[in-house]
């Protein structure tokens, strides 16, 4: 590889990652491990792009996008593009002279779009947008002649075919149009064709020719489908009651059995009807007879009875050629025997979804006319879909041209999100709470799932919930918080949800994560836990002491309540009250003792000696802090919010001080703007800064000043001779 061909990478965040700027470029990605790959697998419900793109690169419909899939989108769109400028530009409009030719998709994508701009009238333009091939899309898929053999009933112009492939389509099922309604294919009419002339042979199979009464199909002639039908609904009753008879025959025990048991009837609602009409379905059809007889003079199972009366002048007497008082299980065989070859016959029926045509229809859609029509249409048809496939293919070629290099930076490398001015694929917009914009957010469609991965990001964390305009869910996102401190976040808060297309939604705070935000508020929090303890431990003893308080003046005002005839006894409760009173006067005078002594001791010190002792106390405090503090604000780490998403991600991309900045902002009043009035943050400099110089002129003076003096001493020691 030459050097002019050598593979770049950009430092984002610690992490290295493909540059990724000219078709030249997306060509290195096919070539370059996935390890070195930012992402390996995302959701495809976690971009904001066009969803067609997105489905035609999700080839294997998982809806996820793999690295094979962005290699196969890759070498596609560079095999049949020539003029790869557009490429870079992420262009909506595609050149025709930039299509591959020599490639045989090439060939159909510049056929196609030059018809689509000949019918549009404008057979000399050199270039075709987006937008121009989906109107002419929606144009043909809307007609009814468009996907490749399917033929909707508007397609024909006899009404007589179009109501043959109306009932094509009702009976036997249709194919899928691009329209959303269902066509005929040659499918569904050779099945209909074959179902219809099956239908009509088995039927004429059941007819009774003229001068006859009855066929073996039909063994009573035309009273035999309504005899048979009988037959058919109480068939599995009758056996039963034989079988019942059968066992009664081998122990009689077993008549008795059979019926509801006295538990059984308890347990009964007699009130309900439902009830009662499942036990007597459910209970048989008569007595049980040893004999293997059933007897129509026997009591009979009321909710049988009927139908029995109907099977008996029907099916049985007509088919005994005998008054049939009783049913011997012989007779029952015999009965069925009888029937046994219109059972098969309609055991065998065919076509079963094209009978509610009735024969005469079918009959009459079996002339050749009906076929050769709708073969016609489904010829005219097939050329037709063969131009709106090219047509799908030109608007793969011009959305892979228009996003595939914007897909590559936000899955292979992640410039966008390390850009300030510009937003990745993935972020969903802006959350406004707390006086600030939280930039950054990402889907997070399973809270649970999401929340225990980003617990390992070493991030604050907001989970926000957001709302349509009914108060109904939305969706969750995942709103790191990236600057400055916690403020007024907590669960329950409210705010607004800016999305990316400018739309306004209500949200609300459901969970946090909480870490350290920034290093200012990692040393306060130790000052502000220490103010928390003294302050609910001087709430305790102020309770406690409230509480001494109340009881001590309910003993003392007791006494009194009682009325004069305890005016004679001594007043226990004023010795309490005496005592309460001494007591609260010790207490005074330890505590100002105890305040004497630290004034005494203090008051021997030099201030400046006070100040150091302060802060090293202090300092004692937030050194550890702060190191925890720095390695876990280090630490923080964007790639476990993706993942909590459901996105593989290679790379560590730690959250840099610009991109904190960034995504978390608290903007700026305008300027010039009345009222509003800065802190001089300058004189509180000036004030530390003289406050330091003060202090350091003390120690410097307060050492000097021995070592003078212990320079000056030979001069003035005792015997020396004077001048």
């Amino acid at each position: 590889m030459s050097a002019s061909e050598k593979i770049a990478f950009e430092r984002f965040g610690r992490s290295l990652h493909l540059l990724i700027e000219t078709a030249e470029d997306l060509r290195r990605v096919v070539e370059l491990d996935e390890a070195h790959w930012v992402a390996t697998g995302a959701p495809l419900a976690n971009f904001n792009c066009d969803v067609t793109f997105l489905n035609l690169v999700d080839t294997d419909r998982n809806g996820r996008i793999m690295c094979f899939e962005i290699k196969d989108a890759v070498v596609w769109l560079l095999r049949n593009l020539r003029d790869t400028s557009g490429v870079a530009a992420g262009s909506g409009t595609l050149r025709l002279d930039g299509i591959n030719t020599d490639q045989e998709e090439g060939r159909r994508i510049r056929d196609s779009a030059a018809k689509i701009l000949a019918r549009l009238g404008t057979p000399e333009a050199e270039e075709i947008t987006l937008e121009t091939v989906r109107r002419v899309k929606a144009q043909v898929e809307g007609t009814p002649v468009s996907e490749a053999g399917v033929v909707l009933p508007e397609a024909a112009d006899q009404p007589e075919i179009r109501q043959f492939i109306t009932d094509v389509v009702a009976t036997v099922g249709g194919a899928p149009h691009p329209g959303g309604a269902r066509g005929v294919a040659k499918e569904q009419l050779d099945r209909f064709l074959g179902d219809a002339a099956a239908w009509l042979e088995w039927n004429e199979r059941g007819q009774i020719r003229a001068g006859r009464r009855s066929t073996e199909i039909m063994p009573l002639g035309a009273r035999t489908a309504a005899a048979y039908s009988i037959l058919a609904c109480l068939g599995d009753k009758i056996e039963q009651y034989f079988a019942q008879c059968e066992a009664a025959a081998f122990d009689q025990r077993v008549a008795r059995q059979v019926s509801p048991t006295d538990e059984n009837l308890a347990g009964l609602d007699l009130a309900d009807p439902t009830v009662i009409r499942q036990m007597l379905r459910d209970s048989p059809l008569a007595q049980p007879r040893a004999d293997r007889t059933l007897s129509f003079s026997d009591r009979m199972n009321p909710y049988y009875a009927a139908a029995m009366a109907q099977l008996r002048a029907q099916a049985i007497e007509p088919v005994l050629g005998r008054p049939a008082p009783t049913v011997s299980d012989k007779d029952w065989e015999q009965v069925k025997a009888f029937f046994a070859a219109h059972k098969d016959w309609l055991a065998g029926k065919p076509g079963a979804a094209v009978e509610p045509l009735g024969a005469e229809k079918l009959r009459q859609y079996l002339d050749e006319r009906f076929r050769k029509a709708v073969e016609v249409l489904i010829a005219e048809s097939n050329k037709t879909a063969f131009v709106l496939d090219n047509i799908r293919l030109t608007e793969k070629l011009v959305l892979y041209q228009q996003e595939l290099l914007r897909l590559a930076n936000n899955f292979v490398s992640f410039p966008y999100l390390y850009d300030p001015h510009g937003r990745a694929l993935f972020e969903m917009g802006t959350l406004v709470m707390d006086g600030r914009r939280f930039n950054l957010a990402v889907k997070a469609e399973n809270r649970p799932e999401h929340s225990g991965v980003a617990r390992n990001s070493s991030m604050f964390v907001l989970y926000v919930e957001v709302m349509a305009k009914d108060g109904s869910k939305r969706y969750d996102l995942a709103v790191p918080v990236t600057h400055g401190g916690k403020g007024n976040l907590c669960v329950g808060k409210r705010g607004i949800f800016e999305d990316v297309n400018g739309l306004e939604w209500d949200a609300k705070v459901v969970q946090i994560i909480e870490n350290p935000i920034s290093l200012t508020e990692a040393l306060v929090s130790p000052f502000r836990r220490l103010g928390g303890i003294i302050s609910g431990k001087i709430e305790s003893i102020a309770a406690q002491a409230e509480k001494k308080l109340d009881t001590a003046t309910a003993a003392v005002a007791a006494p009194a309540e009682k009325g004069p005839a305890a005016a004679g006894r001594p007043a226990g409760g004023g010795l309490m009250a005496g005592g309460l009173l001494m007591g609260g006067g010790v207490a005074i005078a330890a505590l100002g003792s105890a305040a004497a002594y630290i004034t005494k001791t203090l008051g021997g010190l030099d201030w400046w000696i006070i100040l150091i002792g302060v802060g090293c106390a202090v300092l004692a405090v937030i050194l550890p802090t702060s190191i925890v503090a720095f390695i876990k604000l280090r630490k923080r780490d964007l790639s476990a919010i993706l993942e909590g998403s459901g996105w593989a991600i290679n790379a560590r991309m730690r959250l840099t001080r610009r991109q904190g900045r960034h995504f978390t902002q608290r903007p700026r009043y305008p300027s010039g703007a009345e009222g509003v009035h800065r802190p001089p943050w300058w004189l509180l400099v000036l004030v530390v800064l003289a406050a330091l110089a003060v202090l350091g002129d003390q120690v410097r003076r307060k050492y000097k000043a021995p070592a003078t003096k212990s320079a000056s001493a030979p001069a003035t020691q005792p015997g020396a001779e004077q001048p």
